[in-house]
């Protein structure tokens, strides 16, 4: 699927295992640049402690991961990833790079996103964005429900907002009178 729009040209695809060296790094890149603005540098060194190869794995087994790739000389790049947790309907991940930040690559993966949800038969989406994400949940239609905190690690704390957005039901046609 091409994003359409978009000020990249970047496809999504689903996410392979050997994506996840790339999708760490992209991780990592936007958690210590783009939360800069809301976390200190402790509370970002925990959240990027938490996730590496082996969980990134383990989670395309049991979730569904999805990546914009572009095009680049060396080859094709990495420059963000979603993540849907089927049975809970969660969004538990949407990371850019922070070099395509801003170009349509976070509403492209939140759209695939969505669309998978929807297909799913799931009634809306909930998640934890962390407070520098929270006007780009709002735009995309969710509303924020509570704040609250994850440990990070053992004296490490991290404020998120619990956010949600409901699907409106499916038009059904309408009934032919005979």
């Amino acid at each position: 699927m091409r994003a359409a729009g978009a000020e990249l040209p970047f496809a999504i695809r689903p996410a392979h295992p050997s994506d996840a060296p790339a999708l760490l790094s992209v991780h990592a890149r936007a958690i210590r640049k783009l939360a800069a603005t809301h976390y200190t540098e402790d509370q970002r060194d925990a959240w990027i402690a938490r996730m590496s190869v082996e969980r990134l794995r383990e989670a395309m087994s049991a979730r569904q991961l999805i990546v914009a790739e572009m095009a680049a000389p060396e080859g094709p790049r990495v420059i963000g990833y979603g993540q849907l947790h089927p049975v809970e309907g969660a969004i538990e991940a949407i990371y850019v790079d922070p070099d395509c930040s801003r170009r349509g690559v976070g509403r492209a993966l939140f759209d695939a996103l969505q669309g998978r949800a929807r297909a799913l038969g799931l009634p809306g989406l909930v998640l934890d964005a962390s407070l520098n994400s929270v006007p780009f949940y709002a735009a995309m239609g969710f509303r924020q429900r509570c704040l609250d905190h994850h440990e990070l690690a053992p004296g490490v704390r991290m404020a998120f907002a619990v956010m949600e957005k409901r699907f409106a039901p499916a038009a059904r046609a309408p009934r032919r009178v005979r």
